[in-house]
């Protein structure tokens, strides 16, 4: 049985449904022990956008009540909403109009989350978690959603009613699908984890964070000045380079008014890769790169393909993709940093500023990665906001704040309101402390148990015998260059590279480059272990365990195909391989490199998602406890979350009151931090200012 509660003297009962009142409908609802739940809305910007409904059904399927918002106070189910068990497919939506009216649920369960728990790892876009898609697969259901796209014009009529009120019938039965799957699958606890983030990830978009528009168009004006000066020192270097003569010409013909000027000009136009790759190619760098996808040779001047190919022309490097880190003195963003910044991190973001409250609100995914982590913005338009702001929705994108530069005029655009701080924590190398802890790898726990300065160990390991008699505490003063050219190995080895993507960063022979591996494998013994039964398991059961306490897994997906073709490499295959397709290029021999770098690709994330997958487990813990603790005190509305980074989060809150918080907020990360990694500590630190800091 459909109910409507509404006032709208147009509505009168049908066979479809019957209008009751508001305290019949609380009756009603007094004993479900679960509400399945939706709403349906004028648009998708909850800051401007209105309810149009809210719908709520038991769990037997029997009644739905449809609560016509147009004309009925919400916040008459503020109680009843806020204790009980609430079913959402996408409650992150519905969340950020509700918290509109006060209303903060958190008991939540939510269909689309956990069906994307349940795939992680899956490429994105080979599943729809729509509730459609999932009704279909789950309960061999069709949920009509033809009227969708009409609610915001029809209004509440029979026919939406009838649409409203089937989107709250079949959550539970997806939800007892998928809890079986969860139990299966070993993965209930992460199931839970995930359902309670959701309020706080719906927290997060609707707090958004102030943007200063003066601070952000100064910032954008030195940003194009910036991208000039790159240009001209990229011209300059042309100019003088013999070999690049091609590309210059003298105006002599000059103008009536202009006169003459006889000054070489270049006529290259920088944001085209091909003009830049025939520049790489004369200055003799190899622009030949493997294209993922298929696998084929193609050209590129992406960082990756030039900025190992030192002693080539270094000042090309450094001018084209610039130098150092923005921290460091002698840093230079180069043409594609500078270029970058002014096309992604310009007047869109003004764009973004709501009227409502001036704050800028972008879109988060909770499972954003294959590994569990947050991912930011979205190319999707937010057309409410276009309109409201008067530019075209193609301007109006949600940014993604989690990309934003590092450097402190950025940063110092995001400022707190009047009246308030920013308390911006992070935790002290979290991954590579969990690295240590995961992999029961005694080495790196030395270097944060003994405070030892992390390259210095990875250089004392590479190169063993020429650092034999010297101090690990002393590399950082006595063999600085040793050091530095640690560097390239320590991350090409911890992302799961081998001898290649050693001899690529350093530049050094086969010979050097096995000599770093056997080092590296005898130096961080528990790395290289876990490592090997990492890629043994990965290949073996087709998933790696992110976490065990919680369950999370990465799944290779297409694993039962990879494994059907390992088991028929016989040894008469690599026979025929040998004699007929080795060296040509041919289907079977593109087959069998396709492969193994699957493999090569698992194996790499057998070492590293349980890491990553980790630390995110540990930032979403850490702030569903803050938003607990915020909405208990209340302090909702008041302390403001307002950006999660991978291992770090942004709060505002009242200045009299950012000392203490503060406190609380590194206590809980602290805590937090020790429950997952028991062997070393993982200190996280909060800066107070009233701006954005890291």
């Amino acid at each position: 049985m459909i109910y409507v509660v509404t006032h709208n003297q147009l509505l009168f009962d049908s066979d479809i449904y019957k209008i009751i009142s508001v305290p019949e409908s609380l009756k009603i609802m007094k004993d479900w022990k679960m509400i399945q739940c939706d709403t349906e809305t004028t648009g998708t910007y909850a800051k401007i956008d209105k309810l149009l409904c809210a719908q709520f059904g038991n769990i037997d399927k029997t009644v739905q009540i449809v609560v016509d918002c147009s004309n009925i106070d919400i916040r008459h189910y503020k109680e009843i909403m806020e204790s009980k068990y609430l079913l959402f497919q996408n409650g992150k939506f519905d969340l950020q109009f509700f918290y509109n009216y006060g209303i903060i649920p958190r008991k939540i369960y939510d269909t689309m989350i956990v069906e994307q728990l349940l795939h992680l790892g899956y490429p994105s876009g080979s599943i729809s978690y729509s509730l459609k898609s999932i009704a279909e697969k789950r309960l061999g259901i069709n949920i009509d959603k033809s009227i969708r796209g009409q609610i915001r014009w029809r209004g509440l009529d029979e026919e939406v009613i009838k649409y409203s009120a089937n989107d709250v019938v079949w959550l539970y039965d997806i939800m007892k699908s998928q809890v079986e799957d969860c139990k299966k699958q070993g993965c209930i606890v992460g199931a839970k984890l995930e359902c309670d983030f959701v309020p706080v990830i719906a927290y997060l978009e609707w707090c958004g964070i102030k943007l200063d528009e003066n601070k952000w168009k100064d910032k954008m004006k030195k940003d194009k000045e910036n991208l000039d000066t790159a240009i001209k020192n990229l011209n300059d270097f042309v100019i003088r380079t013999p070999a690049l003569k091609q590309f210059t010409f003298v105006d002599r013909q000059g103008d009536l008014w202009g006169g003459f000027d006889l000054t070489p000009k270049v006529n290259i136009n920088w944001s085209s890769s091909q003009q830049v790759i025939k520049v790489a190619k004369l200055l003799g760098f190899n622009t030949t790169v493997q294209d993922k996808k298929t696998g084929e040779d193609k050209d590129s001047v992406l960082e990756k393909a030039l900025a190992i190919q030192k002693d080539i022309n270094d000042e090309f490097l450094r001018l084209y993709l610039g130098h150092g880190e923005p921290e460091d003195k002698d840093y230079y963003a180069g043409y594609t940093g500078s270029a970058k910044v002014v096309s992604s991190f310009g007047q869109g973001h003004l764009n973004t500023i709501c009227p409502v409250d001036g704050r800028s609100h972008t879109i988060y995914k909770q499972l954003g990665a294959a590994s569990g982590r947050m991912s930011c913005g979205s190319n999707q338009p937010n057309e409410t906001l276009a309109k409201v702001n008067k530019v075209k929705p193609s301007e109006c994108k949600y940014p993604n704040y989690q990309q934003l530069p590092n450097d402190a005029i950025t940063r110092a655009c995001f400022v707190a309101e009047k009246g308030n701080l920013m308390i911006d924590c992070d935790w002290s190398a979290a991954e590579a402390r969990l690295a240590g802890d995961i992999y029961n790898d005694q080495a790196i726990k030395d270097i944060f148990l003994n405070n030892i300065d992390s390259h210095s160990m990875y250089a004392k390991i590479f190169f063993k015998d020429e650092l034999k008699d010297i101090d690990v505490h002393n590399v950082k003063k006595l063999r600085p260059d040793l050091r530095q050219k640690a560097k390239g190995p320590e991350f090409a080895l911890n992302f799961g590279g081998g001898a290649f993507a050693i001899k690529q960063a350093i530049q050094c022979s086969d010979e050097e480059a096995n000599e770093i591996i056997k080092n590296y494998e005898e130096g961080f013994k528990g790395s290289a272990i876990f490592a090997k039964k990492g890629s043994q398991f990965v290949r073996s059961h087709g998933y790696v365990l992110m976490n065990p306490i919680t369950g999370h897994k990465m799944y290779w997906w297409d694993w039962k195909h990879w494994k059907e073709e390992q088991d028929s490499y016989t040894s008469a295959f690599w026979e025929e391989y040998k004699a007929y397709h080795k060296g040509t290029g041919d289907y079977t021999e593109q087959e069998v490199k396709h492969h193994f770098k699957a493999a090569s690709k698992w194996d790499r994330m057998a070492r590293n998602a349980p890491t990553q997958g980790t630390c995110a487990i540990m930032l979403k813990t850490s702030q569903i406890n803050l938003f607990n603790w915020t909405v208990n005190n209340n302090k909702f509305g008041i302390y403001l979350l307002c950006g999660l980074i991978h291992d770090e989060c942004l709060w505002e809150v009242p200045k009299e009151d950012a000392k203490a918080f503060g406190k609380r907020i590194e206590d809980e990360m602290l805590n937090t931090a020790a429950e997952f990694c028991k062997s070393i500590p993982i200190p996280a630190t909060a800066d107070i200012q009233d701006h954005w800091v890291h």
